[in-house]
């Protein structure tokens, strides 16, 4: 039986369109670049040479260390967190769990700066200890990274466990209780399997989002190299000729990270445990003892992973001579910021908008075809979309590139190629809240706008869509958040006057000129902070519902 062509089909054929042009089409390039030699022969020599050579081979071994010891770390500091967060009784829960979040939506590579500022060699606590005779450590290096990394992903397992444990039903507990069972014991046999998938998939998103991260290992690395820096130095090191080496690391990327992916997909899905919560649990009054003694460690985790923004809003007050900071009040650092690179300031604002408003638009398209109009094809362009998701903008830099310098499409260099990266890097996120906030919606609404002569897509463009605005709403602010504090893709496609405020924070830390860089990055956290707080403010539980 033919399937029924009306306006939706088109739209199908043009997000298939637009996923072959901007995803199939660059990492196809990519991954046949990695292929050829310099006189254009098929070739494996470039794979031989790179996991031949130490110096290139055991950034693999480093971005897995690196992301396995964050991942076991953000899951020792996040559970006991989400646990105490889910079911004690805190004096100001709901502030601090707001703050708990927060960390997400503050840049990594900003976290390792503000590291630099307190540990680094001139910083502000190793300066302090050298004043006593005692030299410590400095932040440089895979503990830099794995610090800086932990305290800005371990809300996604607080995010995640807070949320099974919530929706888990009481009678459960009780049940096993009754059944003679002591309280220890129910712990182990039914609320950790219950939250054991929330646990994995947490732990399986840190490793995924630290495997693939720049920005952080960049800036605080130091010389400590993983699969995505090394993608960078090569593609540095051979913008004049062939770019084949890089080609050949960014694919080896692509490889890992897609293989973690579908690792998360086949772990928390083999255990999956769905539930009708009838009685949530209440949380726990304990003594006051330890009360405290939870509330001081939710506090003292929470207090850690926002110093970063703390340490950066502060000390960009402070008078700046070059790499040297003095603790004199001034506003010399915004005046150079603003009077020197606005352009960059404007840049950030205006890829991220643009790119925003095309993720939502073609998102909630595409959300609405793989929840209402279930078919083979739109089975297909779900699964096509996610891919962005595991590819990271290392890659992406490096694929856009490869893809688009030679006729019959010439991008690089322009602002058309860092807005279509945006773009195509985080329309998952729009698709994924479209979705979500569809399967909220009774079909039967729209069905009854197209029973009464409604064309289907003028029925969603005046029913469904505005139905769909929290969750579009939340997706498109995620989706902003995400893009204006872009760093990876942007450090290899940015060109002259494109320039943008993270790059400008990544020139001026790499200049050692911290003072610009701290005002540039407080800029930054509160162009970020503002939109997700008032969209909390005014959408409330229905946006964080939504996502």
């Amino acid at each position: 039986m033919r399937e029924r062509v009306d306006g939706w089909t088109g739209v199908t054929w043009l997000a298939f369109g637009v996923l072959a042009v901007l995803l199939i089409l660059p990492l196809g390039r990519l991954l046949w670049a990695s292929f050829l030699d310099k006189g254009g022969g098929l070739t494996l020599a470039h794979y031989r040479d790179f996991l031949g050579y130490p110096y290139y081979s055991r950034t693999i071994g480093h971005s897995f260390l690196v992301s396995s010891l964050v991942t076991l770390a953000a899951l020792v500091v996040a559970v006991p967190v989400a646990f105490i967060l889910a079911r004690v009784r805190l004096p100001g829960k709901a502030v601090i769990s707001t703050l708990a979040v927060l960390p997400l939506v503050s840049p990594p590579f900003i976290g390792a700066y503000s590291w630099i500022l307190l540990f680094g060699r001139a910083g502000y606590v190793t300066s302090l200890f050298r004043s006593i005779g005692i030299n410590i450590p400095t932040v440089y290096g895979m503990h830099g990274i794995v610090l800086a990394l932990t305290l800005n992903l371990y809300p996604f397992v607080v995010l995640m466990v807070t949320g099974a444990l919530r929706a888990l039903d009481h009678s459960l507990e009780e049940a096993a209780q009754g059944l003679g069972s002591s309280p220890w014991r129910v712990f182990w046999t039914v609320t950790v399997p219950v939250t054991f998938p929330s646990i994995l998939g947490g732990a399986l998103l840190v490793f995924l989002t630290a495997f693939a991260e720049f920005g952080a290992p960049m800036i605080i690395g130091e010389g400590y190299q993983v699969l995505p820096t090394i993608v960078y130095s090569l593609f540095v090191n051979e913008m004049g000729g062939n770019p084949a080496m890089a080609s050949t690391a960014a694919t080896l990327l692509v490889f890992c990270t897609t293989g973690i992916l579908l690792v998360q997909y086949w772990a928390v899905g083999r255990r999956r445990y769905a539930m009708s919560q009838m009685r949530p649990i209440p949380p726990a009054r304990l003594r006051p003892v330890w009360q405290w003694f939870c509330a001081g460690a939710v506090y003292l985790v929470v207090g850690l992973s926002l110093i970063p923004a703390i340490v950066v809003a502060v000390t960009s007050f402070f008078e700046s001579r070059g790499p040297v900071l003095y603790p004199n009040f001034s506003l010399g650092n915004y005046r150079e910021v603003l009077f020197s690179v606005p352009r960059a300031i404007t840049n950030s604002f205006l890829l991220a908008s643009l790119s925003t408003v095309l993720d939502v638009a073609l998102g909630t398209l595409i959300a609405y075809l793989v929840v209402r109009r279930r078919s083979a094809a739109t089975a297909a362009l779900d699964s096509c979309v996610m891919v962005p998701y595991a590819i990271p903008g290392t890659v992406v830099g490096v694929a856009f590139i490869v893809a688009f310098n030679r006729p019959p499409l010439v991008l690089t260099g322009t602002f058309a190629i860092l807005l279509l990266a945006y773009f195509i890097r985080r329309l998952p996120y729009s698709v994924r809240a479209g979705s979500a906030i569809l399967h909220q919606i009774d079909p039967a609404v729209e069905e009854a706008s197209i029973s009464l002569g409604v064309p289907p897509l003028r029925s969603f463009v005046k029913v469904t869509a505005r139905l769909m605005l929290p969750g579009v709403v939340s997706g498109g602010i995620l989706t902003w958040v995400q893009t204006i504090t872009e760093i990876s893709a942007t450090i290899f496609l940015y060109f002259g006057a494109w320039s943008t405020i993270t790059v400008v924070i990544y020139r001026q830390v790499s200049s050692s000129n911290f003072g610009s860089a701290a005002a540039a990055s407080t800029l930054l956290l509160v162009a970020v902070f503002i939109p997700v707080l008032a969209v909390n403010w005014a959408i409330g539980e229905r946006a964080v519902t939504a996502v």
